[in-house]
């Protein structure tokens, strides 16, 4: 006779599982809804949310970067707004989205972020694009995603801390709406409208900000009122032609990409400075480097396979 085993874990609160649910990925978490009538609708607590692609999209997608399939994302569509019109919790710690589509759809992802927005959101993770920037061949047919940064709540009303945008255009006069915010990601982001070199100067509680191949910045100014900046990675911003810096707290820099300015005023924490560049004097930008710098404990100065060290 075969012993009934007991439901140790269906007898925990509710809490309980949401929180166990939470730790699993989306596709797992649905699937635990047909354990019992209580599992049922669990799943629909989930607070850390990611919608991939490649994960509801079965084949690959389309070989040529910036173009997909409607029948794809309607697909998409249909799957991610059915699971956000069952979405029980009263809160979203993490909302990550990753598609092959843009502003064709924006009415679309903008009530994504309005969901995220009211679940009140800390980690807000977008990619528009599949393909990656290294490898496109034409920009052009990209339909970049117009990120509604009026949106986003001020002040303390906000409880976004991250946030990843790829593959979008963003207007930089509503860079105030950033200032909760700790780790800035902008890959693949046309800085549209007039841009000022101190665009971050309002998002004071920033500790790690990378650019990626945005463009539409000509300089990029980092001053006093961002404090609590530690970490800062410049890469294959084109356009770009020179950085200032004046980050009491700064304690890394990164930078890859053409022959630029670069001007170190008050960095007196900076322990890690990394340097690529396509045309430069290698020997003689780490001698001025180390010069300015004496205080950076690891220097690394590159350009294509030649490298110094320190």
């Amino acid at each position: 006779m075969r012993r009934k085993c007991k439901d140790h874990i269906g007898k925990l609160p509710d809490d309980v599982l949401h929180t166990i649910v939470s730790l699993l990925s989306m596709r797992d978490a649905v699937r635990t809804s047909v354990l019992s009538h209580r599992w049922k609708n669990m799943y629909a607590y989930m607070s850390n949310l990611e919608f991939n692609w490649h994960d509801i999209i079965s084949t690959p997608a389309d070989s040529t970067p910036g173009t997909v399939c409607n029948s794809k994302v309607h697909y998409f569509l249909a799957r991610l707004e059915r699971f956000l019109a069952c979405h029980l919790g009263t809160k979203v710690v993490s909302f990550k989205v990753s598609c092959c589509f843009g502003n064709t759809y924006g009415l679309h992802i903008n009530d994504w972020i309005s969901f995220a927005i009211r679940k009140g959101v800390e980690n807000l993770d977008l990619a528009f694009t599949c393909d990656k920037p290294a490898e496109r061949i034409d920009w052009r047919i990209i339909d970049y995603y117009h990120f509604p940064t009026q949106l986003l709540l001020h002040g303390e009303e906000s409880k976004l801390r991250h946030l990843s945008l790829r593959s979008c255009t963003l207007q930089s006069d509503f860079f105030d709406r950033f200032s909760t915010l700790s780790t800035l990601v902008l890959c693949d982001v046309n800085l549209a409208g007039h841009v000022e070199p101190h665009m971050f100067s309002s998002c004071s509680n920033l500790e790690c900000l990378t650019l990626q191949w945005c463009f539409g910045l000509e300089r990029l100014c980092i001053g006093d009122s961002l404090h609590r900046l530690k970490v800062l990675v410049v890469s294959l911003c084109e356009g770009l032609k020179g950085i200032e810096l004046s980050a009491t707290n700064l304690t890394s820099f990164h930078y890859k990409g053409d022959d630029i300015e670069l001007s170190f005023e008050r960095v007196p924490n900076l322990g890690e400075l990394y340097v690529m560049m396509k045309d430069t004097n290698v020997v003689s930008t780490f001698a001025q480097l180390e010069k300015e710098l004496p205080h950076v404990k690891s220097m690394t100065v590159a350009k294509s396979r030649a490298r110094y060290n320190r």
